[in-house]
């Protein structure tokens, strides 16, 4: 009985509903005096679902709409006739160059500007088409219902009103030369930041060669003079394609600048104007295939989708003009895309591609390990020190800190660190790919070399590091007649390894945390010795060049400079692994790291302590604990890894779904794949 007063009370409702749709219709049919925006507002108010997320509510709506369109002619005049002087009557250009857009204005600037809008909302001023925008779709969550209504609807909705084929005449001309207004100013600040600084340090070509920006901004000047002969009914009008020939030109400089800032560096300036100037260029392009369209001969088809697309980016970018969450999403996105890129550079060498560099990568793995046991061993042995927390912890930080850059001066790899590296590569081929199935075996390819390039690495740490453990033990206490560890010291290693009785699994996410920030500042620091030209700056040192020569000087910036990134985050991930324990004491949180590679020559170590002689049990669970620790190590810092690469490059997670079912595949076609390289290249 429930359920059938239930479907009765949502069929009225959804009646209901419909008929706000026609009545909404009918008032702008019965009103052609009245004011345009308040009948427009009106017939979006009834279009508008009772519940943002109820796309099909809306969906239905706006299909109830076009199918009164389509079946009344009344109607649908009405409807042309109101939005034709809506656009005719007010001031069109800042829709056109502004909405959707990245502002002028910095950072702080801007931010400044939401907070005081929030404080005090800005003057409504219905004599601009952007203030009456915001007017028509007042709610925050307008634009999520739009967007849910299925494109083949929203392009029929534009179709059936054929605004190009309003009588109004002088009203579209007023329409259109708004337009061409819009496409000068546009074209003028594309100029100015074709020509910035910053712009001709990231791609020096353009000082040499006539820049695009200014060729294209000359071609528009003669396009709009052409076009507006064509408009008074002259013949052999110009179609636009040779500026969107240009355009396509600016864009490529856009493309070529972003891949040379990766080389020479990038600065979040840099990453801000190189995001507008591509908005810019993209919102030219589509204003001008809004006025060429008509050239064409599949003109009413290509004008809809236009005009469709161009509406709903600039009607999103209005719905979060004043969002500060989404101005500060924009500055993360940015700050991220600009330090993984150069961490996807750096993952490409953490993968293994081949026999020959799989047997390179285990290698430098295993030379890795022998550090880690003495690294392990230092670490036990400064216990029995007896320092203070802060004494202590300092004196670890610098153990680990020291150790992690000769490993790496030394050309070493420590397992744990690849996942924040090949992390931002494999998001950078999903972003390239971008879904497309053909390639995603690509995909495939990448994440089977990833995985099994990091198996090699982990057992080239562990397979040197616990045995190594072991001998060395069982050497100092033949050397010394006495366990070097005393047995209260084993036991407690053991238990720092037991995943039911410690924090074992919740210290190892901590230590997959800093291997995630360990990555971030590895690309920080690559990009600023980078953009900072740090090996032409060393080398002109003159005391420098006084001690060593210039030759010396020389080779002494090169190294500096290409190993920036990778002696930092070694020296930033030693020291936080030591003074974790120290933040702990300072919270009043239990915090301590623990990681694979250094427990496992722990557990070394207490196995010798003990005399190998410990229950089963307590054997079972620390090889088990240190199973779980390398596992919480690597999935913490990769996930935390690809989500801000995919997120810095505009990449939805959803995309990852399609190499699924084929790494499935794969793994039940090749299994032996995943484990060791193909026998020939």
């Amino acid at each position: 009985m429930f359920k059938k007063l239930h479907f009765k009370q949502n069929h009225q409702d959804s009646d209901t509903a419909l008929r706000a749709v026609e009545d909404a219709l009918q008032a702008i049919h019965a009103q052609p005096d009245a004011d345009p925006l308040g009948l427009v507002t009106l017939l979006v108010a009834a279009l508008r679902p009772q519940k943002h997320a109820d796309s099909d509510d809306a969906t239905r709506r706006w299909q109830y709409m076009n199918q009164l369109l389509a079946t009344t002619p009344d109607y649908r005049q009405s409807l042309r006739r109101t939005i034709v002087q809506l656009l005719a009557s007010r001031h069109q250009v800042s829709f056109y160059t502004e909405s959707g857009l990245l502002p002028n204005s910095g950072f702080f600037s801007e931010l400044h500007r939401k907070v005081v809008h929030k404080l005090l909302p800005e003057p409504c001023d219905d004599s601009d088409l952007r203030s009456c925008v915001s007017r028509i779709f007042s709610r925050s969550d307008d634009d999520e219902w739009i967007t849910a209504i299925p494109t083949e609807a929203r392009h029929a909705f534009w179709a059936l009103l054929e605004i190009h084929a309003s009588e109004d005449v002088a009203s579209l001309q007023m329409i259109i030369e708004q337009m061409i207004e819009s496409l000068l100013v546009l074209s003028h600040r594309i100029c100015s930041m074709g020509l910035e600084p910053e712009l001709l340090r990231a791609y020096p070509r353009l000082r040499d060669n006539e820049s695009p920006f200014i060729a294209m901004n000359i071609e528009l000047i003669d396009f709009i003079a052409d076009f507006r002969r064509g408009m008074n009914g002259e013949p052999d009008c110009d179609d636009g394609s040779h500026l969107l020939v240009l355009l396509d030109q600016c864009v490529e400089t856009v493309k070529k600048a972003h891949h040379s800032s990766m080389r020479l560096g990038t600065s979040m300036p840099l990453s801000f104007l190189l995001t507008r100037l591509s908005q810019h260029l993209d919102r030219l392009r589509l204003l001008v295939q809004v006025l060429t369209v008509r050239f064409r001969p599949d003109a009413p088809e290509e004008l809809v989708q236009c005009w469709t697309e161009f509406l709903s980016g600039s009607l999103e970018g209005e719905r979060r003009h004043n969002s500060i969450s989404h101005h500060f999403s924009n500055l993360l996105s940015m700050m991220a895309l600009r330090i993984t890129d150069n961490a996807a550079r750096t993952g490409e060498h953490y993968i293994a591609n081949n026999a020959v560099e799989w047997r390179s990568m285990l290698r430098k793995a295993s030379g890795a390990g022998v550090f880690i046991a003495i690294l392990a061993l230092l670490k036990i042995l400064s216990g029995n020190l007896h320092l203070g927390l802060s004494a202590q912890s300092w004196l670890n930080a610098t153990i680990y800190a020291g150790g992690f850059a000769v490993i790496y001066m030394l050309h070493c790899i420590i397992a744990t660190k690849q996942p924040a590296m090949t992390a931002a590569t494999l998001a950078d081929s999903i972003s390239q790919t971008r879904g497309r199935l053909r390639e995603i075996e690509k995909i495939v390819d990448l994440v089977v070399d990833t995985f099994r390039s990091q198996l090699a690495a982990i057992a080239g740490n562990i397979g040197i590091a616990f045995p190594l453990a072991i001998l060395v033990s069982a050497g100092l206490d033949m050397h010394s007649g006495t366990h070097i560890i005393p047995q209260e010291k084993a036991l407690h290693l053991l238990e720092d390894l037991n995943p039911l009785h410690s924090l074992a699994l919740f210290h190892a996410a901590i230590a997959g945390v800093w291997l995630f920030l360990t990555g971030l500042v590895s690309g920080y620091f690559d990009n600023r010795a980078a953009y900072a030209q740090l090996n032409l700056r060393i080398a002109q040192l003159p005391w420098l060049r006084a001690c060593i020569g210039q030759r010396g000087a020389t080779a002494t910036g090169e190294y500096i400079a290409n190993n920036a990134g990778g002696l930092g985050g070694n020296l930033f991930f030693g020291l936080m692994l030591g003074l974790t324990p120290l933040f702990g004491a300072m919270l009043a949180l239990p915090l301590d790291i623990r990681h694979i590679a250094f427990s496992s020559a722990n557990l070394g170590y207490a196995l010798v302590a003990l005399d190998f002689h410990i229950p089963f049990s307590a054997l079972f669970f620390s090889v088990w604990g240190l199973a779980l620790v390398g596992l919480v190590n690597l999935g913490v810092s990769f996930v935390l890894a690809l989500w801000v690469a995919m997120r810095s490059r505009k990449v939805s997670m959803h995309m990852l779904a399609p190499v699924l079912p084929r790494l499935w595949h794969r793994i039940r076609q090749q299994p032996k794949s995943f484990l060791f390289p193909p026998a020939t290249e």
